[in-house]
C-alpha cells in the first residue's frame, strides 16, 4: 500500500463486477475514487468458467479506470467467493511444566500444525490464517502469552484454503490484464471486516448470504474468522415452491416478486388477490398475497433450520450469542424475503439488513479497503517470500 496512490480492488462474483479505487492517507483511511459496478461474464459458482470473456470485460474496465483518474494499475487485490472453501480449525499444544512460553514453543506448534497441512490439502492453496484461541491453564487469552508461566498451553489457529485451479484461473486473467493480484481476500472476510468496523456490533458475527442457488454461512468468534460452510441450494427453492404450489410460470414468480411488497399489499387488503397482469401465460385465478407470503416464510424457516439451528457444524459457536448479519443478493427478493426472516422464531438472535442492494454489494469492498489500509488484527498473514518459509513469515509479521 503507497500513500496517496490509487488502490485498485475487485470483487468477482457471479452477479456483479465490481471495481474500487481508493487512496489512503497518513491515518490509512481510505477515500473512494472510482466505483464502478457491471453485470458480471464467465463466473460460476465463484469460479472463472471463461478466462478470454473475463479478461476483455476487466481489461476494457480498467482502461477506462485509468483513463478517467490518469493512473496506470500495476496490481490490484481481488475478492473471491468460491463455493468451496477449506476450513481447517486446527490446535496445537505444548507442556510446560511450570516453565514460561516461548516463541520457539510457539514455533513447534505451528510447524507442525503446517506439516499437517501440506501433507493433507495438496491441492489447496492457503489464502487466509488466523489466530482464532490462545489459552494458558484454560485459561483464553486475547494475546500470544509469551514470557508468562504455566502447565499447558495450547493455541488454535483457523486456516482458509482454495483450490489451486480456480486460483490459476483467476491468476491467468489477471495476467491476460497485465496486473499482478497484490492481495486476494475471501469476500465473507471482507463483509465481516466490514460490518465489525463499521456496525459497533460485538465480536461475534454470524453472516448468513442468500443467493439464488447459494447460501453461505460465515462465523466471526472474538473477531476471529473461525467457520465458514456452503450449501448447494438458495432462494430459487422459493420460487419453485411459488411456482409450483400456485400454478404459475417461473418468470411470473420472479415478476409480481420483483413488483410487489407482500406485506404492504397485505397490511391494506388481508385478502388481497394477485392482480391479474401477473399472469401472462398461465389462467388468471385468485390468488392471495398471504398466501404466496407463507409460502416464503414456510420454505425460508426450513432453509434456516437446515442452514443455521440444526447444523451441528455450529454447535460450539453458536454459544457465542453471535449478531446475525443477512446479505440478499438480488434487489428484487429483498424486500419479501426480508420480512419473512424478520418473522422467523428459529434464531433467537437479531437480523440486521442493508438499506439497499447497493449497500449489500459494498459491503466487500469497504471490508477490503480497510483489510488492506490497517491490517487485521487477528489474521496472520500469510504470505511466501523468497527466501522466508511460511513459519519465519509469520512470525515476522506477528512480533512486528
Amino acid at each position: 500500500m503507497q500513500l496517496n496512490e490509487p488502490c485498485l480492488i475487485i470483487d468477482l462474483n457471479d452477479n456483479k463486477f465490481i471495481f474500487f479505487v481508493v487512496t489512503f492517507n497518513e491515518k490509512k483511511d481510505f477515500k473512494i475514487l472510482k466505483k464502478i459496478i457491471l453485470d458480471s461474464v464467465g463466473v460460476q459458482n465463484g469460479h472463472v468458467i471463461n478466462v478470454d470473456t473475463v479478461s476483455k470485460l476487466l481489461k476494457k474496465t480498467i482502461n477506462i479506470i485509468e483513463d478517467e483518474i490518469n493512473y496506470f494499475f500495476s496490481s490490484v487485490a481481488i475478492i473471491i467467493n468460491p463455493n468451496h472453501i477449506n476450513c481447517l480449525n486446527v490446535s496445537g499444544y505444548k507442556k510446560l511444566n511450570g516453565s514460561q512460553v516461548s516463541s520457539e514453543d510457539v514455533v513447534y506448534i505451528l510447524n507442525n500444525i503446517k506439516k499437517i497441512i501440506l501433507e493433507s490439502e495438496n491441492n489447496d492453496s492457503l489464502i487466509h490464517l488466523f489466530n482464532s484461541n490462545f489459552s494458558l491453564d484454560s485459561d483464553n487469552l486475547e494475546n500470544l502469552p509469551i514470557g508468562l508461566f504455566g502447565e499447558f498451553y495450547n493455541q488454535n489457529m483457523t486456516f482458509f484454503l482454495v483450490n489451486k485451479n480456480i486460483l490459476k484461473n483467476i491468476k491467468s486473467v489477471f495476467s491476460n490484464c497485465g496486473l499482478n493480484i497484490q492481495k486476494t481476500i475471501l469476500k465473507p472476510f471482507a463483509e465481516g471486516i466490514y460490518l465489525l468496523s463499521n456496525n459497533q456490533l460485538n465480536k461475534n458475527v454470524t453472516i448468513l448470504r442468500l443467493e439464488e442457488n447459494r447460501i453461505n454461512i460465515s462465523l466471526f468468534k472474538n473477531k476471529s474468522y473461525v467457520f465458514t460452510e456452503d450449501f448447494n441450494f438458495g432462494f430459487a427453492l422459493i420460487i419453485k415452491d411459488i411456482s409450483k404450489l400456485c400454478s404459475l410460470k417461473i418468470n411470473e414468480v420472479e415478476f409480481f416478486l420483483k413488483e410487489i411488497n407482500l406485506n404492504s399489499e397485505i397490511e391494506i387488503d388481508a385478502d388481497s388477490c394477485l392482480n391479474k397482469k401477473f399472469f401472462s401465460t398461465s389462467p388468471y385465478r385468485k390468488i392471495k398475497h398471504q398466501l404466496i407470503l407463507d409460502i416464503i416464510t414456510a420454505r425460508l424457516d426450513e432453509l434456516v433450520e437446515i442452514c443455521y439451528e440444526n447444523n451441528k457444524n455450529l454447535d460450539y459457536f453458536r454459544k457465542s450469542n453471535n449478531a446475525i448479519y443477512v446479505i440478499i443478493s438480488k434487489d428484487e427478493h429483498l424486500k419479501n424475503i426480508q420480512f419473512a426472516l424478520q418473522k422467523n422464531r428459529l434464531i433467537d438472535a437479531k437480523f440486521i439488513f442493508g438499506q439497499n442492494i447497493d449497500d449489500n454489494l459494498l459491503f466487500s469492498l469497504n471490508g477490503a479497503a480497510e483489510l488492506i489500509g490497517r491490517g487485521w488484527e487477528k489474521e496472520a498473514i500469510p504470505v511466501i517470500q523468497p527466501n522466508k518459509s511460511l513459519i519465519s513469515t509469520f512470525f515476522s509479521r506477528l512480533f512486528s
